[in-house]
């Protein structure tokens, strides 16, 4: 007698898919730790009005403009994914606000733990911003459940390296994100786009490789039909965005560099063997040449090499910090992701970064006015481990669940 059929366990192919998203989550974490108590220099203050005294007490304040900005970009991650891996079946509006509650008191208690660690300031107005930004994510992330059906939605999560790359440019190119109305602002931001102005060759060749970096991005989401339409209105987006944002411009070299991109990779570099190989070698030759322009090399270092992860970043502006960031983020992660699209396997391609971004990071050493540390490379490393964990993440989310098997002839049985 045959045994019956055993259904799969109900909820095993959506636990699968949010364990590698829970690990992407314990590292925001981490990072969010790590940058709000560096230097880790806990010690009693003295002569202050308490600790929670001292944090509400500032419950007026809020963080100026650039602070503000950055606090809640730091949080939106945290808010996504809180939210996308929240374990059981609760509604998408109940896991956004268990997320928010969460970030928030993180912050507070990121905060609170501040009062103690030298050199840092408790402020209620960093709370408000993490708040902010934990609500902006947890809500994305509970739309974005909602929407993946939608066209032009679903394939962000089908290839998440992809999207990420693609939201870490825009992140760079459109910082602050502040639009004014201002015609004058808009008259001096096209200034650079007078038909007199040729373009510098050096910029010219720089923004061509930047937009066939994001011509190839765009065409894996998208394939290459969508990425004719999807192509030309993303580029005509940041150009206008570049326009309307506080302290953005647009320049000759920027707008040429898309057109011929989208000319090449429409064109000849379609019928191209290798492509994502060459592509791949010429963008590492761009961010080699970035970090060492302008190639005025000193015979011996002129500092001492910085062995401490994001040392610069967290001792800087905060609205630099966070520019160079997400900079650095899609350069160094195109650059695995182009290695990767060339057959190269995503170990390779990370340790071949890391060591390209450590030998340039040595080499500044002997530039001035640059600062040589384990920032780039950890960076990059980082960078490999979260495209590991979103693959699988996203393995996971388009393998179809079990089906069940008769116990004693382990034959699969097919519903009619």
């Amino acid at each position: 007698m045959a045994g019956r059929p055993r259904p799969a366990p109900p909820g095993n192919h959506a636990l699968h898919a949010t364990v590698p998203l829970g690990s992407i989550l314990a590292l925001v974490t981490l990072f969010i730790v790590y940058g709000s108590l560096y230097p880790f220099q806990f010690h009693p203050p003295a002569g202050t009005a308490g600790l929670f005294r001292t944090l509400f007490g500032t419950w007026q304040e809020w963080d100026r403009r650039g602070d503000l900005l950055s606090n809640i970009l730091l949080y939106m991650p945290f808010g996504f994914l809180a939210t996308h891996t929240s374990p059981g079946r609760a509604p998408a509006a109940v896991r956004a606000l268990l997320a928010i509650l969460a970030g928030t008191a993180l912050s507070v208690g990121m905060e609170l733990t501040q009062f103690y660690d030298e050199g840092r300031v408790t402020s209620m107005g960093d709370v408000y911003a993490n708040a902010i930004g934990s609500t902006v994510g947890a809500t994305l992330s509970a739309l974005l459940g909602v929407s993946m059906r939608w066209p032009f939605v679903r394939e962000l999560g089908v290839n998440p390296e992809a999207s990420l790359l693609l939201a870490t440019f825009l992140g760079y190119r459109l910082y602050p994100y502040v639009p004014v109305i201002d015609r004058h602002k808009y008259l001096r931001a096209v200034d650079g786009l007078l038909p007199w102005l040729i373009p510098p060759p050096g910029d010219l060749a720089r923004f061509i490789l930047i937009w066939l970096f994001v011509a190839v991005v765009v065409e894996s989401l998208y394939g290459f039909r969508r990425w004719l339409l999807v192509f030309p209105i993303l580029a005509l987006g940041i150009f206008s965005g570049r326009i309307l944002i506080v302290d953005l411009s647009l320049t000759s070299a920027d707008v040429a560099g898309a057109a011929i991109a989208f000319i090449l990779w429409a064109g000849p570099l379609r019928w191209l063997p290798a492509r994502p190989a060459i592509l791949a070698c010429l963008f590492a030759g761009l961010i080699a040449a970035m970090r060492l322009e302008p190639f005025t090399f000193s015979r011996v270092p002129l500092r001492g090499f910085g062995w401490v992860p994001f040392w610069s970043l967290m001792n800087g502006s905060t609205s630099v910090a966070m520019q160079a960031f997400f900079e650095k983020f899609y350069q160094y992660g195109g650059l695995i992701w182009l290695l990767r699209r060339s057959g190269m396997p995503l170990t390779g391609a990370t340790a071949l970064t890391a060591a390209l971004l450590f030998a340039t990071s040595y080499a500044e050493l002997y530039l001035p006015d640059r600062s040589g540390e384990i920032t780039d490379a950890a960076m990059a490393v980082m960078i490999g481990a979260a495209f590991h964990l979103l693959r699988n993440a996203a393995l996971a989310g388009s393998a179809p669940p079990s089906l069940p098997v008769d116990a004693k002839s382990s034959t699969i049985i097919v519903s009619p």
